[in-house]
């Protein structure tokens, strides 16, 4: 346990010293800024059967595939590229310890990014709210918002350590993570449109497939709904890639 927070302390000093990690940050920012910007505007033209806040954290998946990939990318492709994972792999603390180092370094940064997009719904209200209509920053939908992104950020993250353990290359594992990502949303969204209920034929997937819907999730935790069982889906996701991570990683040594 000691080394595991000699090396967590150490892989968060280094990420808030990183180009890369304000780089995204910034890149993050607008683009949520954005979103946010033209939900807002396309609510204030006419009726919308859902908020700016819920508007905005339905496009979740943007700053997913487009900043995420950036903050994992580095973590050990770059650190097999300049040479320096083998002598990290001869110190006493273990594999497991340094994976899931690397693992919560990355999620507590992009959970920083997020608590940091709250500001903008928040300076909204301020401006242009009214007292007793929390309509522009409702706090139930925000909360649960930002506890599905935190929740489902675990797998979210995990792939993207275990894809920057299988190259050198910074860049192809950005490359990797954003088509996992890509694959694992779009799965998600397939499971939106699909006739669940009426497979007669294929009862055996109709409890498994509808625990895959991801938006789902998110309508579920932004209405208040804390199901257990999407929180078993993502730990479960992220054990799974962290332990293929260290796996990946003592077989380099």
């Amino acid at each position: 346990m000691r080394h595991f927070r000699t090396l967590l302390a150490h892989e968060l000093r280094t990420a808030l010293l990183s180009g890369n990690t304000w780089a995204s940050a910034a890149l993050f920012l607008a683009l949520m800024g954005g979103i946010h910007f033209f939900a807002l505007l396309e609510c204030s033209r006419a009726p919308q059967p859902w908020t700016p806040v819920e508007a905005t954290f339905r496009l979740f998946w943007l700053p997913l595939l487009c900043v995420l990939p950036l903050l994992t990318m580095r973590s050990f492709a770059e650190e097999r590229r300049s040479g320096t994972l083998s002598a990290l792999l001869t110190t006493p603390a273990s594999t497991a310890a340094i994976v899931w180092a690397k693992f919560l370094s990355a999620w507590l940064t992009w959970a920083a990014f997020w608590c940091a997009f709250l500001l903008f719904p928040w300076l909204v209200d301020a401006r242009l709210g009214t007292v007793g209509d929390q309509r522009l920053s409702d706090p139930a939908t925000l909360f649960g918002g930002l506890c599905f992104v935190l929740v489902s950020g675990l797998l979210h993250v995990a792939l993207g350590i275990l894809c920057s353990c299988l190259t050198r290359s910074a860049a192809l594992a950005a490359l990797l993570t954003f088509i996992c990502l890509l694959g694992l949303t779009a799965i998600g969204g397939a499971m939106e449109s699909l006739p669940i209920e009426s497979w007669t034929w294929l009862g055996w997937l109709r409890e498994p497939a509808a625990h895959l819907r991801t938006f789902g999730h998110l309508q579920d935790f932004a209405g208040g709904i804390l199901d257990s069982r999407p929180l078993v889906l993502y730990v479960t996701g992220m054990m799974l890639s962290l332990g293929l991570a260290v796996l990946a990683v003592e077989g380099q040594e």
